[in-house]
């Protein structure tokens, strides 16, 4: 069975149940039947429609809706047994959607999807591909690199602490002894470079791109033919000495992030390694202040910081000032707002939906405006201070990456970091992989762009977080960033509360020509780590 059975329980109960908003995702609506779907073990299902009920807008009530799929169920002639549904209906749940694949052997297999309401304009009715359970991925021409399953977090169970050997079992485990795969693993381990590995029916573009993110940290272990200056960061970073004692761990998102795998030296020292992959990854302040802090360690690094002191201050004022304040001194450094109006923000503190804010005298014309300008999906539930701080966090943030040189400074000061760019170039025969070269970059070229983010902490809703940063890899752009990439946020130890607002807005601040070396006195020391945005 391709789809995991769903036992549909009593929908009354359900939609009475605390749940998760329902996930959207674009894909299964731009289908067309006979497309197919593979997953990582060679099962392929083919599509044969996707249908909305009702077409458009939603059923009247919770009732309508069950008996809506009790019709289409008696219609089709199926058990409801027969449904995977992809998602929980939560309360706002009034419609849903209804997914046909056949398998090979021309069984029929269904997955169904709940909404809070149908469009009739199909294409904005939104059913994702990784909705699909069983890892099958849409047969395009990329489909069919990423469907390999070659990426170290589809591979690894274990992703730190690893020798050649751990992950040489791991491929093993995973693809069986003997495999293509673990041939090649084997081959690898066992030889130089150049190294002539034996084909089999692996993807040739996945093996380099993904396949040998786990081989290039292996490489640099065992001491192989690396061309390039790995050496040299490891003199600057290690103090010394080589990669031999060092431990492999690797990024478990599998949609990237700012490193591929990292070696960690018996003293705690860390290089991150990064592949060519073109994609964005999103980060905390902390992992932008941790390459802060390993530049301050050498002397070409500190002279890189002198160099991009507004960077540095940025970054301790979001450290230091958290949630709300972070927003209201950058608003009022880069003149987006005045120190009156960031005192007036904190009286929409306790103040609810349907509390009156614009007009009330609270807010200056122009904090009014910045209210009123940014619009919610759901009013009823808008907290005033949330929602009058998001529309400052994204001015703030519209503002450094426009009118400033944030993301170049933030992409040099990550690229001199201690990150390697590692290189992988093949060839390939009929019957043969042949990797040719593996060639290390430092300073690496990986970053080539940094951009400040609101998006993924401030809501007009309530949120909770410090700005985060998306970082750009090899010339991506934005629509290279999963829009829900994952962020590695610590403890947020500057508390998102509105007592640390009261505090923030009472602190007294100076002006003049002296304030800016005075904060950047103040702010605490460059000891902790994340990423920022390029200039458009």
């Amino acid at each position: 069975m391709f789809f995991a059975k769903y036992h549909m329980r009593d929908l009354l109960d359900l939609l009475d149940r605390v749940a998760l908003p329902l996930a959207e995702g674009v894909g299964l609506a731009n289908r067309k039947p006979g497309e197919k779907f593979k997953n990582s073990v060679g099962d392929v299902v083919t599509f044969q429609g996707l249908e909305f009920y009702p077409e458009s807008g939603r059923f009247a009530t919770p009732e309508e809706l069950k008996a809506g799929v009790d019709s289409v169920l008696a219609t089709m002639q199926i058990d409801a047994t027969q449904i995977h549904w992809v998602n929980t209906p939560n309360k706002s749940a009034g419609a849903f959607s209804l997914a046909t694949f056949t398998g090979e052997d021309g069984t029929p297999y269904y997955l169904g999807r709940w909404s809070g309401a149908n469009s009739p304009n199909r294409a904005e009715n939104k059913f994702a591909h990784d909705d699909i359970p069983g890892g099958f991925k849409y047969q395009s021409g990329a489909g069919l690199k990423e469907n390999t399953g070659y990426k170290p977090s589809e591979i690894l169970t274990q992703f730190q602490d690893n020798t050649p050997d751990t992950i040489l079992q791991q491929i093993i485990a995973k693809f069986g002894d003997g495999s293509d795969e673990a041939v090649a693993a084997q081959t690898f381990i066992s030889s130089d470079i150049p190294c002539k590995i034996p084909k089999g029916n692996m993807n040739p573009d996945a093996f380099r791109d993904y396949f040998c993110e786990m081989l290039q940290p292996i490489a640099l272990v065992m001491g192989k033919n690396v061309t390039g200056n790995a050496a040299e960061a490891a003199d600057i970073f290690f103090g010394g000495g080589s990669y031999a004692d060092c431990t492999i761990s690797f990024n478990t998102n599998t949609i990237g992030g700012l490193y591929d795998s990292l070696l960690v030296n018996p003293n705690g020292r860390q290089i991150k390694l990064s592949s060519k992959g073109k994609n964005g990854a999103s980060a905390s302040v902390t992992n932008l202040l941790k390459s802060v802090e390993e530049l301050a360690n050498t002397p070409n690094g500190k002279q890189l910081l002198n160099k991009h002191q507004e960077v540095i201050e940025i970054l301790n004022t979001i450290n230091r000032d958290g949630h709300f304040g972070a927003p209201l001194a950058l608003a009022v450094q880069y003149k987006i707002i005045d120190p009156k109006e960031a005192a007036q923000i904190p009286k929409l503190k306790g103040l609810g939906p349907k509390d009156t804010v614009v007009g009330a005298g609270i807010l200056s014309p122009k904090l009014e405006k910045f209210y009123t300008n940014r619009k919610s999906k759901d009013p009823k539930r808008v907290i005033p201070l949330e929602h009058m701080t998001a529309s400052i966090a994204y001015n703030v943030a519209d503002h450094v990456n426009k009118n400033t040189n944030f993301g170049q400074a933030a992409s040099e000061i990550l690229n001199n970091a201690a990150l390697v760019q590692v290189y992988t170039n093949t060839s390939v025969s009929a019957d043969t992989i042949t990797i040719t070269k593996m060639d290390a970059v430092y300073p690496s070229k990986t970053v080539t762009g940094v951009y400040l983010d609101a998006s993924k902490v401030y809501f007009s809703t309530g949120g909770k977080g410090n700005f985060t940063f998306t970082i750009m890899k090899n010339g991506a752009t934005e629509k290279d960033v999963n829009p829900m990439d994952p962020v590695d946020e610590p403890v947020d130890n500057t508390a998102a509360t509105t007592a640390d607002l009261d505090a923030e807005t009472n602190r007294p601040r100076l002006t003049g020509p002296g304030a800016r070396a005075a904060r950047s006195t103040a702010a605490p020391k460059m000891d902790v780590a994340t990423t920022g945005r390029q200039r458009r």
